[in-house]
């Protein structure tokens, strides 16, 4: 066919084009001049096309869209944004996030989670906050509303604050008006500021609060019921808080608690309390207060209380927890903590803590302690503690304990004797002997002898402590004290303070920053010229603290005594079969011989075992160090040799 024009070719209809008619292209990318001409059909380039242009159906926009004409959607669409200029008319919306109208949204149903607008008409309206300056609902259910003017058959809010508000049913958590006129109000919580009109009735099941006064005509009841001022006719009710005054002909009720009550009589069958109370009679079975004033008099079963002030008190018994006091007290059995008085007549007895007085005569003492400022006689005189300044008897047997500054007797036996002093011009014995200061010319000997100061020719006891004690002999099985300086002392046990490494407990008179001292719990020291040295902690530890040196032991025989060193020399002319002895047992232990080896051979002691099984190999007129360890008492040696040094 002969070259032709694209203006000759023959036309087609654009409804005749079938998916595989071909279209020509030049591909410019194309190197190769030959092959620049291609083919495509038109399915591929419909592929091509929607890529970049909205397809009849089904078609997602990535960027923004401007339509300047009308835009008409038969089915459903999805829009991040949608802007519109002119009229817009939706069958159905539904909004993922928010909607601003300018203008006026109607509707069947609207529904949303935010709805804004100048008006609002909705046969149904749903949602969370709607906000406009109209809006006209037959229902709603709202969690905000507000506006200028919201009316409607029925309106459920959460919240909602109106200029006016009204309808046939509203209710809501909180609504907050001007005016409102409502045939039906239910909420949680009502406030009103200014006035309240109730055609009918009000019945309040929470708390109701007036800033104003409320006048009622009938009843009012609740509750609780607080203001202010209240007038009432009749209140019954279960409790009252009245901070002013409540008063009336009558006033009755299972408890009232009141700061002044004035009245001509008054019937309490449970209880009355103030502040104070007075009245020409007042007949009470039980009067519990801080104080009270009976001019005439008080009477009762029982009458208690921290202070009474009584002229004259007449009763069965009587429990005073503070005092009881008058010019004459009498009965038959008074129990008083303290008793205070010029004089005292007491046919049976007198008990109390604490009874004293200028003088007093008894004919039998009984108390856990007393204080006896003059003197105390009797022909027996006990008591669990008794402390005297002189104690004057034939005899005297103290169960527990005799003590005062100055004690004397022909005869005195004591289980325990403590005192600051004691001269004792024969001797002194007993279970525990204690002192400030204990001087004996003789002897002083018990179970325990304790003192500050102690000199003594002789003291002898199981257990003796002392803070400074001289003694020319000291024995016993315990001896404890700050210094002991004893010519001889047995002491079968001895506890010694801790020390420190600069003063240890256990040291000599010549060299005070050398001896024994305990760092720690379980753990024992020796230090020297106030230095550790040794330590031997809770763990059995043994830690030396500077160099380690131990003896060389020059063996004569081929056995080496192993309790004489650790380290062992020996020369050997000949051949030699070595031997050890006294190997400890149950225990570690380690030598080191240094064999100078003149001629021969050697042969080694029973249990010896060198690395591999292999004997070292020795040159004659040369020195070997050999090392042995053995951990179950010598059956097994563990060894190792450094050879073949120069002599």
């Amino acid at each position: 066919m002969a070259d032709r024009k694209i203006s000759e070719f023959p036309e087609i209809a654009g409804n005749q084009v079938a998916e595989g008619d071909l279209l020509t292209l030049v591909q410019i990318a194309e190197v190769d001049p030959t092959l620049r001409n291609k083919k495509i059909t038109f399915t591929n380039f419909k592929n091509y096309l929607n890529s970049y242009y909205a397809s009849t159906s089904g078609a997602t926009f990535n960027g923004n869209v401007t339509i300047t004409g009308n835009f008409v959607v038969s089915g459903s669409s999805a829009f991040n944004t949608l802007t519109t200029s002119g009229l817009a008319t939706f069958s159905g919306i539904l909004v993922q996030n928010n909607v601003t109208v300018t203008g006026t949204i109607s509707g069947t149903t609207v529904t949303g989670t935010y709805l804004q607008g100048t008006n609002l008409n909705a046969v149904t309206a749903t949602t969370t906050t709607s906000t406009g300056t109209s809006a006209l609902f037959t229902s709603g259910n709202f969690q905000s509303l507000s506006g200028t003017t919201i009316t409607g058959n029925q309106v459920l809010a959460t919240s909602g604050v109106f200029t006016s508000v009204s309808g046939t049913t509203i209710t809501g958590t909180t609504v907050a008006a001007t005016t409102g006129t409502f045939q039906t109000l239910n909420v949680p919580f009502l406030n009103v500021t200014g006035d309240l009109q109730v055609a009918s009735g009000l019945t309040v099941t929470g708390i109701a609060q007036f800033a104003a006064g409320v006048q009622v005509t009938g009843t009012l009841s609740g509750t609780t019921i607080t203001g202010t001022s209240a007038q009432f006719s009749t209140i019954s009710g279960v409790s009252g808080v009245f901070t002013s005054q409540l008063s009336g002909a009558i006033i009755t009720g299972d408890t009232a608690r009141i700061s002044n009550t004035t009245g001509v009589s008054g019937t309490f069958t449970t209880m009355l309390s103030g502040a104070t109370i007075t009245g020409n009679n007042s007949a009470f079975s039980n009067i519990t207060g801080v104080s009270g004033v009976f001019t005439q008099i008080i009477s009762g079963a029982t009458i208690t209380g921290d202070t009474g002030k009584y002229a004259n008190i007449t009763g069965v018994s009587g429990t005073f927890t503070d005092r009881v006091s008058g010019t004459l007290v009498t009965g038959n059995t008074v129990a008083a903590t303290f008793v205070s008085g010029v004089s005292g007549i007491f046919t049976s007895n007198l008990s109390g803590l604490t009874v004293t007085g200028a003088s007093g005569l008894f004919s039998v003492v009984n108390g856990v302690s007393g204080n006896f400022t003059t003197k105390v006689s009797g022909a027996i005189v006990t008591g669990d503690v008794a402390t005297f300044s002189s104690v004057t008897g034939i005899t005297g047997t103290f169960t527990t304990q005799v003590f005062s500054a100055l004690v004397t007797g022909n005869t005195g036996s004591f289980t325990n004797v403590t005192g600051q002093m004691g001269v004792f011009t024969t001797s002194i014995s007993g279970v525990t002997i204690t002192g400030g200061s204990i001087v004996g010319t003789t002897s002083i000997s018990g179970l325990a002898i304790t003192g500050n100061t102690a000199g003594f020719t002789t003291v002898t006891g199981a257990t003796v402590t002392g803070t400074t004690a001289n003694f020319a002999t000291l024995s016993g099985t315990t001896v404890t004290g700050a210094t002991v300086n004893a010519v001889t002392a047995n002491i079968a046990t001895g506890v010694f303070a801790s020390g420190t490494v600069a003063a240890p407990s256990i040291t000599f008179t010549s060299d005070l920053n050398t001896g024994l001292y305990s760092q720690a719990v379980d753990c024992i020291n020796i230090t020297t010229a106030g230095t550790d040295r040794v330590l031997v902690n809770h763990l059995g530890r043994f830690q030396v603290t500077g160099p380690y040196d131990g003896n060389i032991t020059a063996a004569t025989a081929l056995n080496l005594d192993l309790s004489t060193s650790n380290y062992f020399t020996k020369t050997i002319n000949g051949n030699s079969t070595f031997t050890v002895s006294n190997t400890p047992a149950s225990r570690v232990y380690a030598f080191t011989l240094e064999l100078t080896h003149t001629s021969g051979s050697v042969t080694w002691f029973s249990g010896v075992e060198f690395p591999n099984a292999t004997t070292p190999t020795l040159t004659i007129g040369k020195t070997h160090l050999f090392m042995f360890v053995t951990d179950d008492g010598g059956t097994r040696w563990r060894a190792s040799s450094l050879i073949n040094y120069t002599n």
